[in-house]
Formats: C-alpha cells, sequence, structure tokens
C-alpha cells in the first residue's frame, strides 16, 4: 500500500513537470475563473476526503481499504488532471494552488491504517 500512495504523491508533480512545462510565472488571465472550473477541481478532492476520513476508517479488512485508497487517490489525481488542461492555460497560478491542495489530499491517504500494529495502538488508549 506504501508504494502504491508514494508512486501516486509522485505522479501529481511528474504531470505537473511534464504536462505542464513545470510552475508556471505567467499571471492569471484579467477575467474571473468560471465556477464550474472551481467544481471540476475541487470536488473530487472533497470526495476523496471523505472516503479518506469517513469510509476506511471503517473497513476492517485491508483488501477494501486498498479499494478505497485507490479510488481516493484516483479522484485526487483526476483534479490534478483537470487542472492541468482545464485551468493551467489561462489562470496558471490558480492551477498551481490547486496543485497544492490534492498534494494535501494525497498526502492524508498516507496508509497508516494499514500498518501492522496501528489499531493495536488504537484500542490500548
Amino acid at each position: 500500500m506504501w508504494i502504491l500512495w508514494f508512486a501516486q504523491l509522485q505522479a501529481a508533480f511528474i504531470f505537473q513537470f511534464f504536462l505542464a512545462d513545470g510552475f508556471s510565472k505567467e499571471a492569471n488571465a484579467e477575467e474571473p475563473m468560471a465556477i464550474w472550473l472551481w467544481l471540476l477541481c475541487l470536488l473530487p478532492l472533497v470526495v476523496a476526503t471523505g472516503i479518506r476520513w469517513l469510509s476506511i476508517p471503517k473497513l476492517t479488512e485491508p483488501t477494501k481499504q486498498l479499494v478505497a485508497m485507490i479510488i481516493g487517490l484516483a479522484l485526487c489525481e483526476g483534479s490534478v488532471l483537470g487542472s492541468i488542461f482545464l485551468v493551467a492555460p489561462s489562470y496558471p497560478q490558480f492551477q498551481i494552488g490547486i496543485l497544492m491542495v490534492a498534494v494535501v489530499s494525497i498526502i492524508q491517504f498516507a496508509p497508516s491504517y494499514a500498518t501492522p500494529g496501528y489499531q493495536l495502538e488504537q484500542l490500548e488508549r
């Protein structure tokens, strides 16, 4: 699980550097970004956060935890890719902000819940 999580975390940065040519220093367009673009990029991160903190703690089998983790990470990566292709051309600074939020969302999926002994420490307290 840790290898999958780390690969997805690195993929966010790889996408940024190879698909968006790194971090842009250009300014955003003058007109405000459409609300549907914000929703398209941020709503998957909200759903992924819900999966991480509401669904995964209730799952006891590692295979179900793995499936939930992959779904959550896919939502996070979808947000990264959506921001690169839809937001970056006109709003490069907003795209970097969305990337930062997505990386935090990916980090929360670190599979500490699947580490041996994690449940025992929780029960002892």
